[in-house]
């Protein structure tokens, strides 16, 4: 070995041995979407990413990694092993996984997942088009995804629902009139059937919404304390700047532009899973009607 190789390579094992490694506790993993078309995780993915950018100067540098795609049932089981590090899940409020699990205090899409307008069967658009009285709803057979908290809403509410594995199969199958209605949020399905362009049949009903109180939380490993504090500063900072509600109107706000809530004869439901979350989430919400955000908090 040459005099300038034998340098060259101390140099670089100097290097590696000096250099100052990202701490693991300064890693975050991010969910990844269930298919190539699946939208729903990058406005989740920019939200935290937001969140440590926020905070960089108070708690330092970061790594964000994707975890692999999984669903929803998988999706909480890992949470719990802790199996990635300090990866932050968007969930809905789950009792039975309190004990594993703990949660950042601010509501993800501030609300607004709760207004649902759906996706039709070309065989009954005219039909459900003519809906007046939410008991005429109980008449058709809704497709919702497994393990979904709007299962146990919409069924409480008296309407028949049928829970299916795949995100993708539920496009197709009431495009192909297996099922009548599949509801999403008003602030993502314009954005699913832009990618869903290729099936044939799929469309959206044009004269109903539902609401009901619907809450997205940044769910973590319960361990994770140094995690949820990070993020959670990082979202109020970003709330009280303005980024988050750019960041959040660049998102949804030509989607519900296009679903004119305003025009539509909406149905109120209860959610009667939501309980025992201690903040006040309503305070963060925008409401589609005066298009405005609330007040937030301290």
């Amino acid at each position: 070995m040459t005099f300038h190789r034998l340098a060259s390579c101390l140099l670089l094992c100097s290097l590696f041995l000096f250099a100052s490694p990202l701490r693991a506790s300064n890693v975050f993993t991010h969910i990844s979407p269930e298919s190539n078309r699946d939208l729903r995780t990058l406005y989740f993915r920019d939200l935290l990413q937001l969140a440590l950018e926020k905070t960089r100067d108070s708690f330092g540098d970061y790594e964000l990694r994707a975890a692999p795609p999984m669903n929803r049932i998988r999706l909480r089981q890992v949470l719990q092993t802790n199996l990635y590090p300090n990866l932050f899940a968007v969930d809905t409020p789950q009792p039975a996984s309190g004990e594993a699990l703990d949660y950042v205090r601010f509501p993800v899409e501030l609300g607004i997942l709760g207004y649902r307008i759906c996706f039709v069967s070309p065989q009954q658009a005219k039909t459900i088009a003519s809906v007046t009285r939410f008991d005429q709803l109980k008449q058709y057979q809704n497709v919702q995804g497994r393990g979904w908290q709007d299962v146990a809403i919409l069924r409480a509410a008296g309407l028949q629902v049928q829970e299916v594995d795949g995100y993708e199969r539920l496009f197709k199958l009431v495009a192909r009139g297996r099922a009548d209605l599949f509801c999403r949020g008003a602030n993502e399905l314009f954005a699913e059937l832009e990618q869903h362009r290729d099936v044939a049949g799929l469309i959206v009903e044009q004269r109903i919404a539902l609401h009901y109180p619907f809450l997205h939380l940044f769910y973590t490993f319960k361990g994770n304390q140094a995690g949820i504090r990070r993020i959670q500063t990082g979202l109020k900072l970003a709330w009280q700047d303005g980024s988050l509600q750019r960041l959040w109107l660049h998102h949804f706000k030509p989607s519900l532009e296009r679903a004119r809530l305003h025009e539509r004869k909406l149905f109120e439901l209860p959610n009667p899973l939501l309980k025992g979350i201690d903040f006040d989430y309503d305070a963060y919400h925008y409401d589609p009607v005066t298009g405005r955000f609330g007040p937030g908090l301290p």
